[in-house]
């Protein structure tokens, strides 16, 4: 097995720890400046847009909120999740694929986010709450952790969707088996 390249753990940490940073200081910023719930919001685009601050003890728009324990079984859930993304890409080789590991990245960066959260707070952290009210169309209340784990998510389903690269020794092998057959 050859070597994951320095620049892919360069990649990795560098996304990774940048954007739990980035998750980590809007949710103090945003807390700070409009308050614990049920503090009133701030309108951002009129009608569509607001910074309403929500405690989320659920996952991803408060999935599972209601279960006994359930912020301690998803902080437990981020940190196997990371450990195991880091071994699989350091340690498999996984890393050697760029696409891969920067959506693992941004997992990474979403998970560690809101598991401090949960670690810290005993819930997480939710703030941005987009909704269009001249359809009545309401969306859950999110952060930018949840945003990371989404993107992160859809460039693995769209990874698994690319064909499949032939490996070396089949491309070789088929072209000399096409080349042996007498026409």
């Amino acid at each position: 097995m050859t070597p994951v390249p320095t620049s892919r753990w360069v990649l990795f940490w560098s996304i990774a720890l940048a954007g739990a940073a980035f998750d980590l200081g809007t949710k103090s910023w945003i807390f700070a400046r409009v308050g614990d719930p049920p503090s009133p919001p701030l309108r951002v685009i009129s009608n569509i847009l607001e910074l309403r601050t929500s405690h989320n003890k659920g996952a991803l728009w408060g999935l599972g909120a209601g279960f006994p324990y359930s912020s301690s079984v998803f902080a437990v859930l981020s940190i196997a999740a990371t450990f195991a993304i880091i071994w699989y890409l350091f340690v498999r080789g996984g890393a050697k694929d760029r696409a891969l590991t920067v959506a693992l990245a941004l997992i990474t960066a979403g998970a560690v986010g809101n598991c401090y959260d949960r670690l810290r707070f005993g819930y997480v952290r939710d703030f941005v709450y987009f909704h269009v009210d001249s359809i009545n169309f309401s969306f859950a209340i999110f952060n930018f952790a949840d945003n990371m784990l989404v993107l992160g998510a859809l460039g693995l389903m769209l990874l698994a969707l690319r064909p499949e690269e032939p490996h070396p020794q089949e491309a070789s092998g088929s072209s000399a088996a096409s080349a042996s057959v007498p026409s």
